[in-house]
């Protein structure tokens, strides 16, 4: 993936609507919709207790092909499974039950909420979506055939379909996908019972606030973080790119992993955690990510916040242990295996990792050489 200058990135965004602001670049509808609060925590400023977050997007695939490998089972359905109850507890709050029913009753062409849930996404680094051809008629042969070019994560985006399909209709659906070119999908939602007993939606857990004490540095024109000029939209391509690492972000619920991983567990039991840290353990021994990237505990505390990740409290990292306290932490075991693997990276050992997550959310880990 290239990377964008910061002027080519501005011109990319003013292009297709986005309005950037001229200091920092997030575009107005970034400033508008979210709200940065000073427990490490982004939400939606219109539902305070609703989390948004940037998550790494170019690691999820190949995340979800490693934990399957542990596992010795394929887990992209249940990813996708995931995906599209969580779009639905989603949607069923962003879009009026009168609004769903005129869509149902073919008062609003369907293309319209269509058209709405791709720009979004396309704002929030899903990938850039089209829409080709929409069967709406209530009955069982209905369908809706869409390509998606740089999909953040293919499973994913094929669950998103899905549920933004069943809230409208009230019927289950299921999708197929295949590339036709580099980098480019067709993705094919249609009509059918699920493989599943993974029924309705998958509820969010409310995030309830408590004061932190982060304070970070804000531009003045538009009143988000400052450090977000680091981050550039690049709307043509629906992608948004770390100018400081090179890598792809999406703007997602953060903790929408700690459901997946929940669901995991219900499924292959207990040795799930273990597994999702070992396979990021790996991830960050393997170079994916960089250590150099932590900076010092000031830096890093700030990385956290601006994500939307959690508070960092507290990092002691010497050869003889490694001790990290995130409150409000979101995608924990990411945050565990990652911690791991670093530490191992860095000293060149091999360790044992424990750690606790309380009911608020507040993450605790150790790890020591073994």
């Amino acid at each position: 993936m290239s990377r964008p200058t910061s002027e080519e990135a501005r011109d990319c965004a003013s292009r297709h609507g986005l309005n950037p602001c001229p200091e920092c670049g997030a575009p107005e509808e970034v400033a508008r919709s979210y709200v940065w609060l000073n427990s490490g925590v982004m939400v939606q400023s219109v539902n305070l207790s609703k989390r948004m977050g940037f998550i790494e997007s170019d690691i999820l695939d190949p995340l979800y092909r490693e934990i399957g490998k542990i596992l010795a089972t394929p887990i992209e359905e249940r990813v996708a499974d995931v995906a599209r109850r969580h779009t639905l507890d989603l949607y069923r709050n962003l879009i009026q039950p009168e609004v769903r029913n005129m869509l149902r009753n073919q008062v609003l062409d369907v293309r319209f909420i269509g058209n709405f849930m791709a720009g979004t996404g396309q704002l929030n680094g899903n990938g850039k979506y089209e829409i080709l051809e929409v069967r709406f008629q209530g009955d069982e042969n209905d369908y809706t055939l869409t390509t998606i070019s740089e999909p953040f994560s293919l499973p994913f985006a094929a669950g998103i379909n899905v549920g933004c399909s069943e809230v409208i209709t009230e019927k289950p659906h299921k999708a197929t996908y295949r590339e036709i070119s580099p980098d480019l999908y067709e993705i094919k939602v249609y009509v059918s019972e699920h493989d599943h007993s993974l029924e309705g939606c998958l509820p969010v857990k409310e995030y309830r606030h408590r004061d932190g004490g982060v304070e970070l540095e804000r531009c003045p024109s538009c009143g988000c973080p400052r450090e977000i000029s680091r981050f550039k939209w690049l709307p043509e391509r629906g992608v948004i790119v770390n100018e400081r690492t090179g890598r792809r972000l999406k703007i997602a619920d953060p903790c929408v992993h700690d459901l997946l991983y929940e669901e995991l567990e219900k499924e292959f039991g207990e040795t799930v955690p273990a597994t999702v840290v070992e396979a990021h353990k790996r991830f960050a021994r393997e170079g994916f990510f960089s250590g150099d990237e932590i900076g010092g505990e000031e830096d890093f505390r700030t990385q956290l916040a601006l994500r939307g990740m959690g508070n960092l409290r507290e990092m002691k990292i010497s050869r003889r242990a490694a001790l990290v306290r995130v409150d409000n932490a979101a995608d924990y075991l990411m945050m565990v295996g990652l911690a791991q693997g670093f530490f191992e990276a860095v000293y060149n050992l091999e360790s044992r990792v424990e750690w606790r997550i309380s009911p608020q959310g507040d993450l605790d880990l150790e790890i020591r050489p073994l």
